[in-house]
């Protein structure tokens, strides 16, 4: 590790994870205060603190912070979202859970490499890497999802928010962050309860 500098690192930018480097930099007992969001823009005010194993913890707090995503963390470009029909099966959520903040930022933890594309009435996930899709459209009593691809958005999508729910729906202040040089996990309740390990 090179020598650590710096007691706080503020970042007026969004990243998908914690670089590396702003961990080598920091002091023990230091702390980084950051946006934490991803491509479906579903985003947490987080303040990590450095411990003696070069580990950082911490939770997310209720205040709202917006940046841009930072120039390495932003989408790759796609081409214009045209449907493919792909299999179909009813939904086990409803779409409307991603207008909640928190919902958002949960249903983004379970697809990380997903992004949101609104469609009229309907949303879509795309990722750009693989091709793979899903969208949504209602049925009448509910909603039918259509998935595409060799990615399964939705099952991911739909994981997430069913072990977010059976939590009984917490809002952010609930989740909190592990951060180590090799490893970045998401948590809810306590580090050793329900995680989702973030894209690196």
């Amino acid at each position: 590790m090179t020598s650590s500098t710096f007691l706080r690192v503020i970042a007026t930018c969004v990243v998908r994870t914690i670089p590396p480097l702003w961990l080598w930099q920091l002091r023990e007992g230091g702390s980084i205060v950051t946006t934490l969001s991803g491509w479906m823009l579903g985003s947490g005010l987080i303040r990590l603190v450095l411990d003696d194993k070069g580990t950082a913890h911490g939770r997310f707090v209720t205040d709202q912070a917006s940046y841009m995503l930072a120039r390495p963390h932003e989408r790759p470009p796609r081409p214009t979202f045209y449907a493919h029909p792909g299999s179909t099966r009813d939904s086990w959520v409803s779409p409307d859970l991603l207008d909640d903040l928190t919902g958002l930022f949960v249903a983004q933890l379970g697809a990380p490499s997903a992004e949101l594309v609104r469609t009229g009435g309907s949303l879509a996930l795309v990722d750009a890497a693989t091709g793979s899709q899903a969208w949504t459209e209602p049925d009448g009593i509910g909603w039918t999802v259509h998935q595409d691809g060799p990615l399964r958005l939705w099952d991911q999508l739909e994981d997430a928010l069913d072990a977010w729910q059976k939590a009984g729906s917490p809002d952010r202040t609930a989740f909190g962050m592990t951060v180590t040089e090799w490893d970045q996990t998401v948590w809810w309740g306590d580090p050793a309860g329900p995680c989702r390990r973030l894209p690196t």
